[in-house]
């Protein structure tokens, strides 16, 4: 049985659950607000602190009131998407989809088309996307570094940190972070790094710390499931009168009797046998194996192919001088056997596909073998003197991260809403020059909505008087804008308020038109007994066609 809403009370519905989730987002927007405490039963342990708006948003699972909860999911799963990709502008995001929602669903009431209007608003959309993009300045310095990552966590030892280190390793530096002490700190290794997993800790029983150096190593790289002692004791047996001093075999399983065997090498004192299991889904295995092949200058061996451990020639290996292996990853800091011009080669084409994706799945990847082969890679430790600090600090430091890495590539804009407010002189244009009533009423709504990021950013510093600021500031020089710990106007870029602009431009685009679809949605449609999605917009391995239907 299902229970079907259908209009005016739809789109009301929608609306309340909008308004509900964004109103326990957008009170953590701007430099003046402090840490939501997310007191949640079912977690256990201390309260939860969290700043942002996507991370709030992904906590949040249902909404008592179910019509309204159709509302908030669909804004949830904006929130999360945009804080998973860029780390930043989830409120922005919040703020924007809230108001083009109310002022869409105003005229819509009125008699408005919603099919038409979301047409309009979506034309309106590349414009504003467009003013936006030519205000984008390059981040290139330490300094524009450091300014933009205090813009993001408001932590002046973390942006130092975070600066530094992207200043050594560049915007696809591969960079962990982990759990430290009482006092935050961060130090780079060197050569490529990649992640894996240990079948078994027998490499590791008697050694004092968590990592080993490798030296003089071979490397054996592959996706076998490896379950033929005899062909193993043949490869070591080679590997060993070659002269190598250990051998490295990354596949895709070890079965016990080839782990067996490695117990029984660890008793020989001048040669190390290593098993390792690459980790991450299929494509980042893929392009783990294949990175790793470049710089030893060894083969990717496949079963699919016809590979098999009993036909490994000695020159299918891989080699290095200088290695390491910890229990969650190995790194190669000197030595590889790969092809210096080939490397460099790779990583262009892998640049210039990089520039040419819009998938961001792809850019994920693609962006870590960059990095990879590169060389270098930074690990920071995130402190704090209880669980839910740490917790805290390690979520502040991956999002500040993935916002810098984003303005590296793709540019700066000036912050506080700004960027936006720079639009609205272009949009009244716009509006004004119109004669189609729905392509009048997309302007007014994006002119309201450009305005509204900066009007919650006052409104939450308790400015009270934001309309005469935003009146000021769209008046003013090209640039300036209010720094609301200043309290006054003043030059964005020179201040250091700025944001970066692939998280800006990407919380216009999911905040406007995820907003212009719900405003097209019909009919709600509920399941007596939904299944619980607990990652936004996914739903549990074993549930039907889903929770909610939209016509």
């Amino acid at each position: 049985m299902k229970r079907v809403l259908s209009q005016p009370h739809a789109r009301e519905a929608l609306k309340a659950g909008i308004d509900t989730l964004a109103g326990a987002i957008i009170p953590t927007m701007g430099p003046l607000t402090g840490p939501v405490a997310l007191d949640d039963k079912t977690r256990g342990g201390s309260p939860e602190l969290l700043d942002d708006g996507g991370t709030i948003a992904r906590r949040i699972l249902q909404l008592e009131d179910r019509d309204a909860d159709v509302g908030a999911m669909l804004l949830r799963e904006t929130l999360w998407r945009q804080r998973e990709q860029y780390g930043d502008g989830a409120a922005t995001a919040a703020a924007l989809y809230q108001t083009v929602f109310a002022e869409g669903q105003r005229f819509i009431s009125a008699g408005g088309n919603a099919m038409l209007l979301r047409q309009a608003l979506q034309a309106g959309l590349k414009e504003l996307l467009a003013d936006l993009r030519r205000q984008v300045q390059a981040v290139t310095t330490i300094d524009e570094m450091y300014r933009l990552a205090l813009t993001v966590c408001g932590d002046p030892d973390i942006a130092a940190a975070l600066a530094d280190i992207f200043d050594v390793l560049g915007a696809h530096g591969a960079i962990e972070v982990r759990d430290g002490g009482r006092e935050l700190g961060h130090e780079f290794f060197l050569g490529s790094h990649w992640e894996s997993q240990v079948p078994s800790n027998i490499v590791f029983e008697g050694f004092i710390g968590e990592r080993i150096e490798l030296t003089n190593s071979a490397w054996l790289i592959s996706d076998f499931e490896l379950d033929d002692l005899g062909a193993l004791v043949k490869l070591v047996t080679d590997v060993y009168q070659a002269g190598y001093a250990s051998l490295v075999i990354l596949a895709k399983s070890f079965s016990e009797q080839i782990i067996a065997a490695q117990g029984a090498n660890s008793r020989m004192e001048d040669f190390q046998l290593v098993y390792l299991e690459p980790t991450g889904l299929v494509d980042e295995q893929e392009a783990a194996l294949e990175d790793l092949a470049l710089i030893t200058g060894g083969q990717v061996l496949r079963a699919i192919t016809g590979h098999s451990l009993d036909a490994v020639a000695r020159e299918m290996l891989g080699e290095t001088e200088l290695a390491w292996v910890e229990h969650r990853g190995f790194g190669i800091i000197a030595g590889g056997g790969g092809n210096e011009g080939k490397v460099k080669r790779e990583i262009a084409a892998l640049e210039s596909f990089y520039v040419n994706s819009d998938d961001e799945r792809r850019r994920k990847v693609l962006r870590a073998r960059i990095g990879r082969l590169r060389g270098g890679s930074a690990l920071v430790y995130a402190a704090g003197s209880s669980e839910s600090e740490l917790r805290y600090q390690r979520e502040l430091i991956t999002r500040t991260i993935a916002a810098l890495r984003s303005a590296l590539l793709e540019g700066s804009l000036p912050g506080g809403g700004t960027a936006l407010l720079r639009c609205v002189k272009r949009l009244r244009a716009r509006h004004e020059e119109s004669v189609d009533l729905h392509e009048k009423a997309a302007w007014r709504i994006l002119i309201k909505a450009a305005e509204a990021p900066c009007r919650t950013l006052l409104a939450n510093a308790g400015h009270e008087a934001p309309g005469l600021v935003i009146e000021a500031v769209a008046a003013a020089a090209n640039g300036a804008g209010y720094d609301l710990r200043l309290g006054r106007t003043v030059d964005m870029q020179e201040a250091g308020v700025v944001d970066s602009a692939a998280a800006v431009l990407a919380a216009v685009r999911n905040g406007i038109g995820g907003a212009a679809l719900a405003l097209t949605v019909d009919t709600i449609v509920h399941r007596v007994n939904p299944p619980l999605a607990i990652e936004p917009g996914g739903l549990p391995a074993d549930a039907d066609s889903g929770n909610i239907e939209l016509k």
